[in-house]
């Protein structure tokens, strides 16, 4: 009955470890922000990548002079920095709910790895407690054709004996049950520990892209003011007017 409890309140920690983790919640847990936030990513890439792909279209049309030139360039520039911007939030909310949850691994396996004597020892008690009820019964049954009377309590001993054994398999049950826990969630942190660390590297991808685009429409703003003076060296750098509508790109 002791071992029973002690695995059932063993159980119940786990329960709430994860949960304290944020793994999982019974008790109504905080709504989840990735979904939102991958929304925001789909649509930022779609814009962009709607303005991007007719950005040369819509430049070859203008004149070298034109504002709009300019502004077409500074729209895709902005859509860029939009996309970038979302792509930055949704890695790194996925970061930090990663991090919490490979915290509350970790301190799991810390007190499960503590605890793994205690089942053994329950295991060498109930198998100490069988060979002495065992040797008992033993003793008596030598003794019964002398002392009928030890014939009840050697019968008994017996049966406890048998009651000792079906403990002592429970025991090493529970054992050989938390050892595989233990094995469970080791494998269960390498996994998280190696999903961490690819949200991390996407984290630092998506930084260096963001900050790639950005390079490349300020090189392309320079491109088009070259051009721009080449034509009329006496232009001076005007400020991007309002964009005209992107017309759509018709498919072949």
């Amino acid at each position: 009955m002791v071992l029973s409890l002690r695995w059932c309140f063993r159980l119940g920690a786990i329960a709430a470890a994860f949960a304290l983790g944020g793994i999982v919640s019974a008790q109504g847990p905080a709504p989840n922000p990735l979904p939102a936030l991958q929304q925001s990513v789909s649509q930022r890439t779609a814009e962009w990548n709607t303005l991007a792909t007719n950005l040369e279209q819509r430049v070859a049309r203008l004149l070298p002079c034109d504002p709009q030139a300019r502004a077409a360039i500074d729209e895709v520039s902005r859509a860029s920095e939009a996309r970038s911007v979302a792509l930055t939030s949704y890695w790194t909310v996925a970061s930090l709910q990663s991090k919490t949850q490979v915290e509350a691994i970790r301190r799991l396996l810390a007190q499960e790895e503590a605890r793994v004597g205690d089942w053994v020892v329950d295991a060498s008690q109930a198998q100490a407690d069988v060979a002495s009820a065992a040797a008992l019964g033993t003793s008596l049954a030598a003794s019964v054709a002398q002392v009928p009377a030890l014939a009840n309590p050697q019968k008994d001993l017996e049966a406890i004996a048998e009651q000792y054994r079906s403990l002592e398999k429970q025991a090493q049950e529970r054992a050989a049950a938390h050892g595989r826990l233990v094995d469970n969630l080791r494998e269960l942190l390498n996994t998280s520990q190696a999903r961490q660390a690819a949200i991390d590297e996407r984290v630092r991808t998506v930084s260096v892209e963001g900050q790639r685009w950005s390079a490349y429409y300020a090189a392309r703003q320079a491109r088009a003011q070259v051009e721009c003076s080449l034509v009329n060296p006496a232009a001076a750098p005007a400020q991007p007017a309002v964009p005209r509508p992107a017309s759509p790109v018709k498919k072949p």
